[in-house]
């Protein structure tokens, strides 16, 4: 039986920088992804600023697009704010979990591609995991000193099958990459587009991102939450994403290089198992994703980054430390995520058009780019009235906890 420091299940953001830090560090690295490829399970709209690529020192090979302007389009109105520099990126998803697990191969580490995770046994000084190769149906057993639940929002590896799980807000999504003409590529690119209103989407946001060689993103993301104002409808995220591709961006002649979906699990209060039994839960498995936005890639690598430091320290030391990756990680997002669930909850599923207009409108009179960004992306407010802004949401966020979905 082959034996490891590390065994890290899921070979996404979380997972590959998870083993990318502990292969740097010199630990023995197992890094396991259930699919061939990583084409194979391609879904994340990655609209992003720029901060994330230094942050984790990540290459332009995996730079899909680079975007300058940020447009909201509500059912009436367009609102666009407009840079004259880069802002951010739209980042290859795919190339991202390779470039990742390329970088766990040559600084030392392992990655098996094509198996799958069965199940766990926790012993005194090891766990032994089950996995199946999906190529051969072999079932292979390792045995590892420290296991990372990287598995998304399922956490198939933290808890076991009828473990009860805590309280989850759902959302879920539909993504199209579509190939279209220069024509139409060129009134797209180098915009971040979102939609807001139940004309283009349904309690959610919807967007069309740019990626390279004329490939746009387009998608509808919805939370599942009971709407007051919004009309009863029968659309469905694939519905909604169809309908933009022919109303809004008029495209008759194009190419569909995929159809992807996922789903959201967000803990709320973040009261995920951090670390339990030699498991530590790194990403969506940790509800590592702004609740209001559904933006992950940059949480998820930062629960990486951090997790990494104490499983490094428990490899060298014996010292299980993790309950200081669990209080600094709620320290740092746990208000924030209270206020993104709050402002989500009320755009969503509360506001009427008109509501969602004005609130757009508001910021597109009081925000400039740099400042949108910063109050979207980061939650940081620079004017002194929208502080008082911010201060009214901190104290509501706590009235949220007696609302049901």
């Amino acid at each position: 039986m082959e034996q490891f420091d590390v065994v890290v299940i899921g070979g996404g953001p979380a997972g590959g920088q998870t083993s990318r830090n502990l292969a740097k560090k010199g630990h023995k690295v197992l890094l396991v992804e259930r699919y061939e490829n990583f084409s194979l399970n391609n879904f994340s709209s990655a609209g992003m600023t720029l901060e994330p690529l230094d942050e984790f020192d990540l290459p332009e090979t995996v730079i899909g697009a680079f975007w300058k302007d940020l447009v909201i389009q509500c059912t009436k109105k367009a609102y666009t704010w407009q840079g004259e520099t880069n802002k951010g990126v739209v980042l290859n998803f795919q190339k991202l979990r390779e470039f990742l697990a390329d970088e766990t191969l040559k600084l030392g580490g392992n990655v098996w591609m094509g198996h799958k995770y069965l199940a766990k046994e926790v012993q005194k000084d090891s766990v032994i995991v089950e996995l199946l190769n999906t190529e051969t149906s072999e079932n292979i057993k390792v045995k590892t000193k420290l296991l990372v639940d990287a598995t998304g929002p399922l956490r198939k590896v933290m808890y076991d099958v009828k473990e009860e799980q805590p309280e989850m807000v759902l959302g879920s999504g539909t993504e199209y990459e579509i190939e279209v003409s220069q024509e139409i590529y060129d009134q797209f690119k180098d915009k971040l587009l979102f939609f807001l209103g139940h004309k283009w989407s349904i309690k959610g946001y919807s967007w069309i991102f740019p990626m390279e060689n004329r490939i746009l993103k387009v998608g509808a993301g919805k939370t599942h939450l009971t709407s007051l104002n919004q009309e009863k409808t029968d659309k469905t995220t694939r519905k909604i994403t169809e309908k933009i591709i022919a109303e809004y961006v008029k495209a008759k002649d194009y190419k569909i290089i995929d159809k992807h979906g996922g789903i959201i699990r967000y803990s709320r209060g973040l009261k995920d198992k951090f670390y339990h039994n030699k498991v530590v839960g790194v990403g969506d498995a940790v509800s590592a994703i702004n609740p209001r936005g559904g933006e992950g890639i940059r949480y998820a690598m930062q629960t990486a980054d951090l997790a990494s430091t104490y499983i490094d320290e428990y490899l060298k030391t014996g010292k299980e430390n993790f309950e200081n990756y669990r209080k600094i990680w709620r320290r740092k997002k746990l208000l924030k995520w209270n206020l993104s669930e709050f402002s989500g909850r009320r755009m969503y599923s509360r506001y009427s058009d008109a509501q969602v207009e004005n609130r757009v409108q508001f910021f597109y009179d009081n925000f400039n780019i740099d400042e949108m960004i910063a109050s979207l992306f980061n939650f940081k407010y620079s004017k002194p009235f929208t502080r008082l802004f911010q201060y009214s949401f901190i104290k509501l966020s706590y009235l949220f906890k007696k609302e049901k979905f």
